[in-house]
C-alpha cells in the first residue's frame, strides 16, 4: 500500500501493489452504490487521455484509490463491470470514455452532472461550482492539472483525487433527497443512467434503487428537531451541515432509532470517524428528539 490519510473524517488509501488491492476489493461492498472518479494524463502516442487512478468511495468504510499505472485495471474490473454496483460521477461519459480506453466497461454509471441540471438552476454545473452552492464548501481543483503520470504522487494529490469520489457520492445523496421530494426521481434516474457505448453489447439489466417509504409525521418532526442540532453544532465547530450529518444519515436514524455507539454502525453515512466525534451527542440529540 502506498500514501494513506483522512479526508473529511474519512480514511483513503493509495493501493499500488495488485495482489494488496485485490484483496481489499475481496472485502468491497458487492452491492449498492459507491462515488467513482478517475484522475488523468494526456498520453501523446496513443492522443488521448489514459487513466492513472481510479478512486472508489463506498457509503460506509475507507476510500480505495487505486494507482492503476502500478496495478493495472484487471482488479478492479470485477468492481466497475458488477451488475449490482451502481457507481455515481460527475461528468461521468468522461469517467466511461478513460475507462473504455483501458479496457474496462464500466456497467452502471449515474451522472450526477446531469441530476444536477435536472435539479439546479446555475451558471455553471462544474463539480466545484454545484458542492459550492449546495453546502457551501470550496473545492480547492488546483491538483485537477497536476502531473498524475510522475511517480511518486504527492500526499496532496492522493487527498484531492480521495475528496472527488467522496464528495460526489454526497452529492448524489443530496440531488437524490432533493428530486424525491419533487416527485421527480426516478425520472432524473433514468435520464442519468449511462449505457455501455454502441458496439460493446446490451448492458446487464440492473437492480432497480428502491426508494424509501415516506417519513410520517411523527418522524418528520423528528427529523427537524435533529437537523436544529446539527445546524447548531455545524456552526459550533464552522463546518457544513453536511459534514456533520446527511439529511439521509438524519432519516435513517429516525427509522432505527439506534440507542448504543455500537449501533450507530449500521447507519448510513456513519464510519468511525464520525462516530468517535459526534457519536454520544447525536445519541443524546436522538433521544431528545424523541421524547
Amino acid at each position: 500500500m502506498g500514501e494513506s490519510g483522512e479526508v473529511q473524517g474519512v480514511r483513503y488509501c493509495l493501493h499500488d501493489d495488485e495482489s494488496g488491492l485485490r484483496k481489499t476489493l475481496d472485502t468491497f461492498p458487492a452491492e449498492g452504490i459507491v462515488g467513482l472518479d478517475t484522475e488523468t494524463f494526456w498520453d501523446r502516442p496513443s492522443n488521448r487521455s489514459s487513466v492513472s487512478l481510479v478512486q472508489i468511495a463506498p457509503a460506509v468504510g475507507e476510500i480505495l484509490v487505486a494507482d492503476v499505472l502500478a496495478t493495472g485495471v484487471e482488479p478492479l474490473r470485477p468492481a466497475l463491470e458488477s451488475p449490482e454496483l451502481w457507481m455515481v460521477a460527475h461528468n461521468a461519459r468522461f469517467d466511461q470514455m478513460v475507462l473504455s480506453g483501458a479496457g474496462v466497461q464500466a456497467a452502471g454509471l449515474i451522472d450526477t452532472l446531469q441530476m444536477a441540471r435536472m435539479t439546479l438552476r446555475l451558471p455553471s454545473y462544474s463539480l466545484a461550482a454545484v458542492v459550492e452552492h449546495l453546502f457551501g464548501l470550496p473545492l480547492d481543483k488546483t491538483y485537477q492539472t497536476s502531473n498524475w503520470r510522475r511517480r511518486p504522487l504527492s500526499k496532496a494529490q492522493v487527498s484531492y483525487a480521495a475528496l472527488d469520489a467522496l464528495i460526489v457520492l454526497r452529492l448524489y445523496d443530496e440531488l437524490k433527497s432533493r428530486l424525491t421530494a419533487e416527485g421527480r426521481f426516478e425520472e432524473a434516474l433514468r435520464a442519468s443512467t449511462l449505457s455501455n457505448q454502441p458496439g460493446q453489447g446490451a448492458r446487464k439489466k440492473r437492480p432497480k434503487i428502491e426508494l424509501s417509504p415516506p417519513l410520517n409525521a411523527e418522524e418528520r418532526r423528528v427529523v427537524r428537531k435533529l437537523k436544529a442540532w446539527r445546524l447548531e453544532r455545524a456552526e459550533t465547530e464552522n463546518l457544513p451541515a453536511y459534514m456533520v450529518c446527511q439529511d439521509r444519515t438524519l432519516e435513517h436514524l429516525v427509522r432505527v432509532r439506534p440507542e448504543t455507539l455500537e449501533a450507530l454502525g449500521g447507519v448510513y453515512g456513519l464510519g468511525s470517524a464520525k462516530i468517535t466525534r459526534f457519536g454520544e451527542d447525536l445519541l443524546k440529540a436522538l433521544r431528545d428528539a424523541c421524547s
